[in-house]
C-alpha cells in the first residue's frame, strides 16, 4: 500500500469516528447514554397543550420544550437560554409492585449533541464548578415509577436547569414529594414547570469560555393539575419558588401556601400559555384564581 492510500485510509477512518456520535441515534444523542425511550401509549404528558412548543423531546417519563434560536424578550435579537421553557409530565399512582429505583446514573449528564453543536444546548460542562446543581424539572423518582430507562433519561441537560442546592433539595424537593403524594392520593397528576426570568432577560450564566452558556433562573414555577372529584372543570394549583431566600433546610418541612399564585401570574412572568385546550371561558376562570391552601394529601 502507498503512503498515500495509507494517508487517505487513516483520514477516511477519523472521519468515521468523527460522526459516529451522530450515527449512534437520530435524534442527535448517543445511544450508549440515552437509554431507549419507549413511549406509553396511555399516558398523555402535555395533555392541556402548553405553547408555545419550541424544540420539543418526548421521553417515556416526560415532554421538554427547550429554548431554541428565538426572540425570548422581544428585542429583535435571537436569545439562547441552554435550558428548557417547560417540561411537562403525567404522574400516576405509585405501582403496587414498584420496588426501589437504582442508584445508578448517567454520568457526565446527557446532551443532545446536535443542538449542542448549534450553540443551543450545553454539555454537562457547563454545570461543572459553577455552584448550581442541575436542577431536575421532571424528578428522578417520578420518572422511575414508569420503569429504569425513564428514571435514566431525567438525567439530562433537555430536563434540567442551574439550581441552588439549598433550593433544589429544599423547597423544590418539598414540592415534588407533594406531588408525588397527590398523584398517589388522587390517582393522577399532571405536572407543567420550569424556569421564571425576570423581564426576559437573563441576569446570570454559568459555563466557562469555550462551553455554552447557560443561562440561571430567578425563580421556577410549577403549576400541577388534577380532575376535579365532581367533574368537569379540573382543579389546578400554581407555585413561583424564588432561587433565592429558600432555606437550606428538610424537604419536608416547608410551608408551601405563601408561594401559591395564579397561571394568569405565571404565564405573564413566563410569557407562556397553559391549559389552551380547554374551553377559553373555562380556561379563563381557572387561570385568574389564586387558592390559599393546598391539597390534601
Amino acid at each position: 500500500m502507498t503512503r498515500r492510500v495509507l494517508e487517505r485510509c487513516c483520514l477516511s477512518l477519523v472521519t468515521i469516528v468523527a460522526m459516529l456520535p451522530c450515527l449512534a441515534a437520530t435524534d442527535g444523542t448517543r445511544a450508549a447514554e440515552l437509554r431507549p425511550i419507549v413511549r406509553h401509549p396511555g399516558y398523555l404528558h402535555d395533555r392541556f397543550d402548553t405553547q408555545p412548543k419550541d424544540i420539543v423531546r418526548e421521553f417515556r417519563a416526560y415532554t421538554s420544550s427547550f429554548d431554541g434560536k428565538d426572540d425570548d424578550n422581544g428585542d429583535a435579537r435571537v436569545d439562547l437560554w441552554a435550558i428548557p421553557e417547560w417540561v411537562a409530565y403525567e404522574l400516576r399512582r405509585t405501582p403496587m409492585d414498584l420496588g426501589r429505583a437504582p442508584d445508578k446514573r448517567p454520568s457526565p449528564w446527557i446532551t443532545d449533541y446536535a443542538l449542542r453543536e448549534e450553540g443551543i444546548a450545553p454539555s454537562d460542562n457547563s454545570y461543572k464548578g459553577s455552584g448550581y446543581s442541575r436542577g431536575h424539572l421532571c424528578m428522578k423518582s417520578h420518572a422511575w415509577r414508569l420503569g429504569a430507562d425513564a428514571d435514566w433519561n431525567t438525567h439530562t441537560v433537555l430536563n434540567a436547569c442551574p439550581q441552588l442546592q439549598a433550593m433544589n433539595n429544599g423547597v423544590w424537593k418539598g414540592l415534588e414529594n407533594k406531588t408525588a403524594n397527590w398523584a398517589d392520593k388522587y390517582g393522577t397528576v399532571w405536572i407543567i414547570c420550569g424556569p421564571v426570568i425576570y423581564n426576559m432577560v437573563p441576569s446570570n450564566w454559568i459555563g466557562d469560555p469555550g462551553e455554552v452558556p447557560v443561562s440561571v433562573p430567578d425563580a421556577f414555577f410549577k403549576i400541577v393539575i388534577k380532575d376535579s372529584t365532581a367533574g368537569g372543570v379540573p382543579d389546578v394549583l400554581a407555585f413561583i419558588l424564588p432561587m433565592e431566600g429558600v432555606g437550606n433546610y428538610s424537604s419536608s418541612n416547608h410551608v408551601l401556601t405563601p408561594y401559591l399564585t395564579s397561571v394568569d401570574v405565571v404565564e405573564a412572568l413566563t410569557q407562556l400559555n397553559f391549559l389552551t385546550n380547554l374551553p377559553k371561558a373555562i380556561e379563563e376562570q381557572i387561570e385568574k384564581v389564586v387558592h390559599t391552601e393546598i391539597w390534601a394529601e
